[in-house]
């Protein structure tokens, strides 16, 4: 056994034991003491220390020390969809610290958490984890259990003058339950606060009595009180499934294997798995030629098919029952899919510009979250267009773009295998290039195909698929 599996095993072990700290890879995790609770004042202080206001060109967001060397945990959604990350800044320190040096270690591709590094001069205060390996949640947290959140003031906060204290707030409350199931959010159980999560907590720290970090901030819901966390094994699973990308073996070991599974995803029809796995950078490119494409034509003619495609969704909303609680997906779809048809397509203007694919992912994005909108938070319909185009403009949305494009090169249930993968040095980061053959060419199908792919986000995803010598 290698001597980090060993090591890792080890630590393991001792944490059923009781072992203060487990490194994971080059982070070490430090495991919180039960003991005598603390004061919620006594919690927030040493809490805020160690949090952190993170600042995207798009938005902004918080993260927490999970190692005094500079690595922070936050959610995938605060920095996901930015260009960049302005700055990193520790309010409730004396004196305050501000980052600019940021990097992006690793984004899970299917939790709502990323880990992020910075370029530190000094160790950080680092908060202590209720549990640093795979537990149950019931482990180290019950319904009921008094927790307490962190966020910057608001206007509500401000003192009779009209300041706003410095740092951060303690907002106390409980855990409301402890399982709630949002696909769209992530996979397993989020548990539920009692406090009420706004904007710009994502990614903060939920800690307990003994001032241990037993959740992350994850999401809230529109017109319900409170908000839903991440328990905090699974930050620590996280750590633990990071990929090793030190050495060209490991690289091109790690490449293989995400290649493979791609292809897996989409021989047994996983394509949300198959969809997550694709470039971000290349999907905000197949994004912006997308949405050019189609913002071009509405001044004129197109203006009009639009208006047609989102009369069908106001007919579909108006139809459902009151108090229904499911989003009328099948209906939606069949709207979506006849955008796909040479007769819309020509209406807006797009045909032969666009792949069939590419309008259909467009309108499939734009559906989801002008009908959800109106449906479940009973926007208006300039709301909900609203919250359409910034779904448009989400990392995940250009996925579906960069999907369709990508899976447009071949029929579905084309039985492709690797055939050969070759790591490519890069000025900024390598790149693979990985030949397919396909097993069961019919004429029709082309026998190879090369798959291009990145190395972004501490792992590799698949960018474009060509035919060869493409």
């Amino acid at each position: 056994m290698p001597a980090a599996l060993r090591i890792l095993s080890l630590c393991a072990a001792l944490v059923a034991l009781g072992c203060a700290s487990r490194p994971i890879g080059d982070v070490t995790l430090e495991r919180g003491k039960t003991g005598r609770a603390q004061g919620d004042l006594a919690v927030a202080q040493k809490g805020a220390a160690s949090v952190a206001v993170i600042s995207t060109d798009v938005g902004r967001g918080l993260a927490f020390v999970v190692d005094p060397a500079g690595y922070l945990i936050t959610n995938r959604h605060v920095i996901e969809d930015a260009d960049h990350i302005e700055d990193v800044t520790f309010p409730a320190l004396r004196p305050q610290r501000s980052f600019a040096a940021v990097r992006i270690v690793y984004i899970d591709p299917s939790r709502d958490l990323a880990l992020i590094k910075l370029d530190v001069d000094a160790p950080l205060p680092a908060l202590s984890l209720a549990t640093v390996g795979l537990a149950p949640i019931e482990d180290y947290l019950h319904a009921k259990d008094r927790v307490l959140l962190l966020a910057r003031p608001s206007e509500d906060d401000a003192s009779a003058g009209g300041k706003k204290p410095d740092g951060f707030v303690a907002r106390t409350g409980n855990v409301r339950e402890l399982e709630v199931f949002n696909p769209a959010v992530g996979p397993g159980a989020f548990f539920g606060l009692s406090q009420a999560v706004r904007r710009g907590q994502s990614g903060g720290p939920v800690l307990d009595r003994y001032g241990r970090v037993v959740g992350v901030v994850s999401w809230t819901w529109k017109h319900r009180v409170g908000g839903y966390a991440i328990p905090i094994a699974e930050a620590a699973q996280m750590l633990s499934e990071r990929p090793a990308m030190e050495t060209a073996a490991e690289q091109s070991a790690r490449a293989t294997e995400r290649a493979r599974g791609f292809l897996k995803a989409l021989d047994g029809g996983d394509l949300e798995v198959a969809r997550r796995m694709m470039s971000p950078t290349y999907s905000r490119k197949i994004r912006q030629r997308t949405m050019t494409t189609i913002a071009e034509q509405l001044p004129g003619d197109g203006r009009a098919a639009v208006q047609q495609f989102v009369a069908a969704l106001e007919d579909i909303i108006d139809s459902e029952p009151a108090g229904a609680e499911e989003l009328p997906f099948s209906k939606v779809q069949d709207v979506v899919l006849r955008t796909g048809t040479r007769g819309f397509m020509e209406a807006l203007g797009v045909e032969g510009a666009l792949s069939k694919d590419q309008v259909i992912s467009f309108f499939f994005e734009f559906a989801q979250a002008y009908v959800g909108a109106r449906y479940f938070a009973e926007s208006d319909q300039d709301t909900a267009m609203t919250a359409a185009m910034m779904r448009l403009q989400t990392v995940d949305a250009a996925r579906t773009f960069a999907f369709a494009e990508a899976t447009g090169r071949f029929k579905r249930g084309a039985h492709l295998e690797v055939e050969r993968l070759e790591i490519v040095p890069g000025a900024y980061a390598p790149h693979a290039v990985v030949t397919l053959r396909n097993r069961d060419t019919d004429g029709r199908q082309p026998a190879t195909l090369v798959m291009q792919m990145r190395l972004e986000w501490g792992d590799w995803y698949v960018a474009e698929l060509q035919t060869a010598g493409g």
